[in-house]
């Protein structure tokens, strides 16, 4: 949703584009913060802790044509040497219901979010224990190994209320969620998920929830 939330996860895209090798795309979504304020006293928290007063839509405006010029070099940078497909789009919307709109075969989607207060901790490995392929597994090593950390799973008996239970509680430096062996299986799942997890979220099986009928000529992060 922001550039900064961008920035702080391209350790991780390196890490699939390099262990997948796939083609980078990259999709900023405007929330229209703006849209959502009935008063005149609301404010915005933020990254540092700051409260600052809400963008006017012109001032939102230029800021978003500055990320998205941000973000496309920043394919760019990730494309360079691996691919010659890569893209930036723009949407309008909630993160997850976008990210699932626009996925296609074999994507894996990286939710960009800041891990709160830069926290580091495991790994976080969703979805039934010793039900994962070994590209799964291959790749949550990866993105392990990639920040010093360890890998962790749910247990198989784990409901999704109470897996998102545990994630609330829990600082984990990302989440790897595997659609297709559960226990998350709806876009709404994914959402919840997404709200609790405060860090990178790494969707695998995304077109699970949504499957459009165009093509790619490489599997995307």
């Amino acid at each position: 949703m922001s550039l900064a939330d961008v920035k702080a996860t391209m350790s991780y895209a390196r890490v699939l584009l390099e262990t997948l090798s796939a083609a980078p795309r990259g999709l900023l979504v405007d929330t229209r913060i703006a849209g959502l304020t009935i008063g005149a006293g609301h404010r915005i928290v933020a990254p540092d802790g700051t409260l600052r007063d809400i963008p006017s839509d012109e001032q939102s405006r230029r800021t978003l044509k500055r990320e998205v010029s941000s973000v496309e070099t920043l394919m760019a940078e990730l494309a360079s040497g691996r691919s010659r497909h890569w893209r930036c789009d723009l949407a309008e919307g909630d993160i997850v219901s976008c990210a699932c709109a626009a996925a296609q075969d074999e994507d894996i989607l990286l939710l960009c979010q800041r891990p709160m207060l830069g926290f580091h901790g495991d790994v976080l490995l969703i979805g039934a224990t010793g039900s994962h392929s070994a590209t799964v597994m291959a790749t949550v090593r990866a993105l392990a190994d990639a920040s010093a950390a360890l890998v962790s799973e749910v247990r198989n008996d784990e409901k999704a209320a109470e897996v998102l239970e545990r994630v609330d509680r829990s600082r984990v430096a990302a989440i790897v969620v595997d659609l297709t062996v559960g226990p998350f299986t709806s876009e709404e799942d994914l959402r919840h998920l997404f709200s609790a997890a405060r860090c990178p979220v790494v969707v695998i099986g995304a077109t699970r929830i949504k499957r459009p009928s165009a093509q790619t000529d490489a599997p995307r992060v």
